[in-house]
């Protein structure tokens, strides 16, 4: 294990391919303490098929650690908070009871992911079935499970796409609240949503990420 290992990510000759087709490749990434990275590109560059290998979803090649574990290990699962565009909720509790129960899984305390429940105007909802709230109101349940676990590494695929003007200043708040804390944040969007806080831009371009220096802001 080297040293970059022990960064929430560290990627190097990783490559990604759907139905024998190379679809995704990053020579070298470190995501380090505290950085906010901006994955931009393209309709089909590959943004989230990228994030989902991260997870283990999507098989890769190449050498890939989470917190010095393989993505889809127990140690990397632990380690990550991946909110996708369209959030599966646990139907059968509610709001509350669903915020309590992931505390418990990941054995964190309740109350930050109560509270940026409560932030983004969640207060109502918290009694509420998942099924019967909107899909822009799912998504903020989801983004305040994400980012309220306080995870050494969180991904935010389209966080910004079905929520109002409000939420969106909520959601910029939490993600440097959660890069002030130490944690790793890699978010992907289409437009400028995060052109206000420090970050570093990812750009994916016909599969193949560029990655400029570590420190260097967009």
């Amino acid at each position: 294990m080297t040293h970059a290992d022990g960064f929430p990510l560290c990627l190097s000759g990783l490559r990604v391919a759907v139905g024998g087709r190379e679809v995704v490749r990053v020579e070298t990434l470190e995501a380090r303490p505290g950085e906010l990275l901006h994955l931009r590109g393209k309709n089909g560059a590959g943004k989230t098929t990228l994030l989902r290998a991260l997870v283990g979803v999507l098989p890769y090649t190449g050498r890939a650690r989470v917190q010095g574990h393989p993505p889809g290990s127990v140690g990397a699962r632990q380690a990550t908070a991946f909110v996708p565009t369209d959030a599966d909720l646990p139907d059968d509790l509610t709001v509350a009871e669903g915020l309590t129960f992931l505390a418990a899984a990941w054995r964190v305390p309740e109350a930050p992911l109560l509270a940026l429940a409560e932030h983004f105007g969640l207060g109502a909802w918290l009694d509420a079935w998942p099924m019967t709230l909107s899909r822009g109101t799912r998504q903020k349940v989801a983004l305040a499970l994400g980012l309220g676990l306080g995870l050494p590494l969180t991904l935010l695929d389209e966080p910004f796409a079905t929520l109002d003007t409000a939420s969106r200043d909520v959601l910029r708040e939490a993600i440097a609240q959660r890069c002030a804390e130490g944690g790793a944040v890699i978010v992907t969007t289409h437009g400028q949503e995060l052109d206000a806080l420090p970050q570093r831009v990812l750009e994916l371009e016909g599969g193949v990420l560029h990655v400029p220096s570590a420190g260097e802001a967009a």
